[in-house]
């Protein structure tokens, strides 16, 4: 009985030990994050990296593609737009700039592996810095919705992110050095009427990267690639309707040309997570501490909702008359 007794005596101070070294780190941790939050990481030289970005040809996949070589990137283009790409080609060009291009439909894992194999054959250099851009965004109440437009949706805004990231990763982890950056969206944080697949496609993209970092981070080779997932809010590419929040200095739309530029500021300073006005973050942290009720009156209140009931109840009374 006495040794019993001495196991669990030392079993519960064994416990107390790792509460309390579990007490320091977490201390520590958050010491170091709110320094950071003060006093930003340094942001890391890009120059010489080959950057591969999907969907170059437009929007914000084209602004990233010019700031990047900008840095002295080298950048690769992939776009199903051939047209599209070589503009976006030939403005890195002039500008004196690296660039490559491939015409690809990254929904289709067979072409990616294919332009791969191509990039491997012309010389291009080992892909650093992968970035996931490419989306299609289709607006349809749920029940009305066509049935291609969905799986085309998940096909472009999720399966494309696995296609790319298992054909580029493992010379990231043999290289012990990469970065994976995929665009999601804040319609990937909370969901947005009459875009029911879309919301779900982007939080599909969190899931993705949060379970990939994961995996990766317990593996010690592979401590040296990193993970970013960006998070935009409005950005005028032509996808997205104006939602017309309220306080548009905080939820307005942004160019192509601002949204890359705070991209590559968080792909610089390694940033795991970032959204697009960077607020956005912190009213989300907010808003999942209150119950769900509080939550919905907050963001009603944000997107000016009554108003647009009150609009929409005198479309109806003009029509009918």
């Amino acid at each position: 009985m006495s040794i019993i007794r001495n196991i669990f005596r030392f079993s519960h101070l064994r416990l107390f030990y790792d509460i309390f070294v579990l007490s320091v780190k977490i201390t520590f941790a958050m010491t170091v994050a709110t320094f950071k939050m003060v006093i930003p990481p340094r942001a890391k030289n890009l120059l010489g990296e080959t950057v591969l970005i999907t969907g170059a040809g437009h929007g914000i996949g084209r602004e990233l593609a010019i700031q990047l070589a900008s840095l002295g990137c080298i950048i690769v283009c992939w776009d199903a737009d051939n047209e599209a790409n070589r503009l976006t080609m030939s403005t890195i060009s002039k500008n004196g700039g690296e660039v490559y291009g491939f015409a690809v439909d990254v929904s289709k894992r067979l072409e990616v592996r294919e332009a791969a194999r191509l990039m491997r054959k012309v010389g291009v250099p080992e892909v650093s810095i992968l970035i996931n851009n490419a989306a299609v965004l289709y607006h349809s109440s749920f029940l009305q919705q066509d049935s291609d437009f969905v799986e085309k949706t998940f096909s472009v805004n999720v399966l494309s992110n696995f296609w790319t990231i298992e054909t580029f990763l493992p010379n990231m982890i043999h290289n012990r050095r990469g970065h994976i950056v995929c665009v999601s969206s804040m319609c990937g944080i909370y969901g947005v009427s009459q875009k029911v697949a879309y919301c779900s496609s982007k939080f599909a993209i969190r899931g993705l990267m949060e379970a990939l970092h994961e995996e990766l981070r317990l593996d010690s080779k592979s401590t040296n690639v990193r993970f970013t997932t960006i998070y935009p809010f409005y950005v005028d590419t032509g996808l997205a309707r104006d939602p017309k929040y309220r306080f548009p200095c905080i939820f307005g739309i942004v160019s192509p040309e601002y949204a890359a530029g705070e991209i590559i500021k968080a792909i610089r300073r390694n940033y795991t997570e970032y959204s697009i006005p960077r607020c956005l973050f912190t009213l989300n942290s907010i808003n999942r501490m209150v119950p769900e009720t509080v939550m919905r009156l907050i963001l009603d209140f944000l997107a000016n909702v009554d108003r647009k009931r009150q609009e929409k109840y005198a479309t109806c009374l003009t029509d009918a008359s």
